[in-house]
């Protein structure tokens, strides 16, 4: 029997995280402890990623991220216009890709304390993806090679399709929304999620991918339990 097939999408998305550690754990970068200059308020999570994070806290812990989020709240910070899989398919479709405002200087990640992030554990893959060749503040920016930023667009495009039937938003918005008694997200702060139409990797990167891509489909079969 394939036990796979019998996990929820929490399991599933625990594996994708898994799975992208897996991956980077070769790669050169010099974050480290408290080297928090890319922990901006811009940061966006889908709601499923936001369920995980939310399950994996105690009650005490929830109520000190409810006050943290609340008292920290950025009145400036992205609000995304669509997804990765969106993205992906208006440029099959040649269609116009609207402009997005995203600005660091907005400020740190409410959940940052003392250059700790206080839900490191259970941190959204927004997070986990950030890494850097050299030293962000120094340059004023973060050097990603071409092979993790095509493996960090894969693993977006398999986060988001693994929530298809939910939505995306900036961190704040989605952690004080959710859960929520209202069914529907206010349109102004969230977009609805898309299943992949297509992969966006780039000729010189499929080869490599590949193996990536094989194990991430394993974990995008639904659940064919009757």
């Amino acid at each position: 029997m394939n036990t796979r097939q019998y996990l929820t999408n929490l399991d599933r998305l625990r594996e994708i995280y898994f799975l992208y550690d897996r991956f980077m754990a070769y790669e050169t970068s010099v974050c480290k402890k408290r080297c928090a200059d890319c922990c901006t308020c811009n940061v966006t999570i889908t709601s499923l990623e936001a369920d995980l994070l939310l399950s994996s806290l105690s009650p005490v812990e929830k109520k000190a991220l409810d006050i943290r989020i609340i008292r920290y709240f950025p009145q400036k910070r992205f609000v995304p216009k669509m997804t990765v899989n969106t993205f992906a398919r208006w440029c099959m479709e040649g269609r116009n890709i609207p402009e997005e405002e995203n600005d660091p200087a907005w400020g740190h990640c409410p959940l940052l304390a003392d250059d700790l992030c206080t839900v490191y554990d259970a941190r959204p893959f927004g997070c986990r993806a950030l890494m850097s060749r050299h030293l962000c503040r120094d340059k004023g920016h973060a050097r990603i090679p071409p092979r993790v930023m095509t493996a960090n667009n894969l693993f977006l495009q398999a986060i988001e399709h693994l929530d298809s039937q939910g939505f995306s938003g900036n961190l704040s918005d989605m952690l004080t929304w959710f859960p929520a008694d209202e069914p529907v997200p206010p349109e102004d702060r969230f977009v609805p999620n898309e299943a992949i139409p297509v992969l966006m990797v780039p000729p010189e990167h499929r080869s490599d991918m590949a193996p990536v891509i094989q194990q991430l489909s394993t974990l995008l079969i639904p659940d064919s339990r009757p």
